[in-house]
């Protein structure tokens, strides 16, 4: 499991060569083993949000620089509807209207790690210390769904009947829990947990994070693995709304976005700033 922000991005930078160019695509040098910058076959267009120790940001694939959309925030997910995300800023839980670029406190919480948007774009599910909340985002109202338990990542499957999440117990474990009777079911040891578009598979990155096995989300049976590429280790991969696309982060001083497409395991690079994490890919 990886974290993001200040204290690893200050470490990458007194790794590199100038600290000056730390975090900036024009100065940072690419590390062993790096691919090439590209757009995947497939994804011209297709909408990467993610963030950066100086915010959050928006990139559209194969059409130029990123955007900056907020200047403070960390997980960002998006809607379903594609028309707004959803994001922690300290102990708020925020939304944010990418045609406006309004912002909007949606509910505040003691110690929020971690949120999911629910596939019915009317509330999303939250980690708040040892419980997950179900927050509306039309008022607020906040319903305890499940406690006793830290998750560091969530994923509510297709229909809402269930969500995975990444616990820490005797190692990471990938945990998946019925909706809403709570029974809880370890699916795998690995982090990294999400769902496919249609919640019958769930991501474990496992020991290693050469290899990310593809279960089945309920009985924990493995499907199928994909290899990162040679040389290099993926974490925090997060299936995207399209059957075809998990993104992930690389590990090291240069963390960019990578996408895989699960059909052959295939992994491009899609973003080239050096510091970016918890990538949320949308495909129109």
């Amino acid at each position: 499991m990886r974290y993001s922000g200040f204290q690893r991005f200050g470490m990458a930078c007194l790794t590199a060569a100038a600290l000056a160019g730390c975090g900036s695509s024009e100065a940072r040098r690419e590390a062993p083993g790096a691919l090439p910058l590209e757009t995947p076959p497939g994804l011209a267009g297709a909408r990467l949000v993610y963030q950066r120790p100086d915010g959050l940001y928006l990139r559209v694939l194969g059409k130029g620089r990123p955007r900056r959309l907020a200047s403070e925030g960390t997980w960002p997910r998006w809607a379903p509807d594609g028309r707004s995300i959803v994001f922690l800023r300290g102990n708020r839980i925020m939304r944010l209207d990418l045609e406006s670029g309004a912002e909007v406190t949606v509910a505040e919480m003691k110690n929020p790690r971690t949120l999911a948007v629910h596939p019915d774009g009317r509330q999303v599910l939250v980690a708040d210390g040892q419980t997950v909340k179900a927050v509306a985002l039309a008022d607020g109202q906040t319903t305890t769904v499940h406690s006793g338990v830290v998750f560091h990542e969530l994923d509510v499957a297709a229909g809402g009947g269930f969500w995975v999440g990444t616990v820490k117990s005797l190692g990471w474990r990938v945990r998946r829990v019925d909706w809403p009777s709570g029974k809880s079911t370890d699916l795998a040891r690995g982090c990294s947990a999400s769902l496919s578009p249609d919640g019958r598979l769930a991501t474990v990155n496992l020991d290693g994070h050469e290899q990310l096995a593809l279960v089945d989300a309920r009985t924990g049976r493995e499907q199928k693995r994909l290899s990162s590429p040679e040389g290099l280790k993926l974490d925090n991969q997060k299936w995207s709304n399209h059957p075809d696309w998990i993104a992930g982060i690389v590990e090291g001083a240069a963390q960019d976005i990578l996408v895989q497409r699960a059909g052959d395991g295939r992994v491009w690079r899609v973003t080239d700033e050096g510091d970016a994490d918890r990538p949320d890919l949308r495909v129109e």
